[in-house]
């Protein structure tokens, strides 16, 4: 099943007098369930690309469909609803609650949909990415590695139709960084989820299934 496409996606600006295409034409297509990297040197248009999936953006022109809903038929608020419930946000900076506890920060986006928490899921989702004992730590008694498990614990805890990462290990050593991509590969794999990750590393790139290079804007 096809959950994204994008069809002639472009986003340019003026800087100046010189006319920016920060992303140029692009056509992807992604099946739920896919693990894609997108890889670009900086300023090749990657986290433009994300943004503009993710509607935190808006195209120049073109067409972005997600899991059967085209986000430029949405007004701002729908949109807003939109991202809420189907799309998954991970960063590179963890953009936790500090005083919410690890468990309270997780289930805060689904709690502010006004839905009911599956308690179980999460305790389950928890435990894979080896964060259950953390429960009820602030983000301030967790490290770095850990902030980052229960960030992705959160994108993935409303069952999202799409996650879009945005180097999701930037901030964490090597060691960190490999647990954190292993943990989260794991649960791509298990709950079937569609991930596309922003990287610069090789080695986390060949982890996906696919690799999208960019360069000025357009699928190389």
């Amino acid at each position: 099943m096809e959950i994204l496409k994008v069809k002639q996606l472009s986003k340019h600006y003026q800087d100046g007098g010189n006319l920016i295409k920060a992303v140029d034409e692009i056509d992807l297509n992604i099946e739920q369930g896919e693990f894609v990297s997108v890889v670009g040197s900086s300023g090749s248009g990657k986290t433009t690309l994300l943004n503009l999936i993710g509607g935190i953006d808006s195209p120049t022109s073109g067409e972005i469909i997600v899991d059967g809903t085209n986000l430029l038929s949405l007004n701002e608020t729908e949109r807003t609803i939109f991202r809420r419930r189907k799309v998954g946000f991970i960063f590179q900076s963890y953009n936790l609650v500090p005083v919410l506890n690890a468990w309270e920060n997780i289930v805060l986006p689904i709690e502010l949909d006004g839905r009911s928490v599956d308690d179980s899921y999460i305790l389950d989702l928890m435990k894979v990415l080896k964060i259950d004992d953390r429960r009820n730590h602030l983000p301030s008694a967790l490290s770095g590695g850990e902030q980052q498990r229960v960030a992705i614990a959160r994108a993935i805890a409303s069952n999202p139709s799409i996650i879009l990462a945005d180097e999701p290990t930037g901030n964490l050593d090597s060691e960190n960084s490999d647990e954190v991509m292993h943990l989260l590969k794991t649960c791509v794999d298990n709950y079937g989820i569609t991930l596309i990750l922003i990287t610069h590393n090789e080695d986390i790139s060949n982890m996906s299934g696919r690799i999208v290079h960019l360069k000025d804007g357009k699928v190389v």
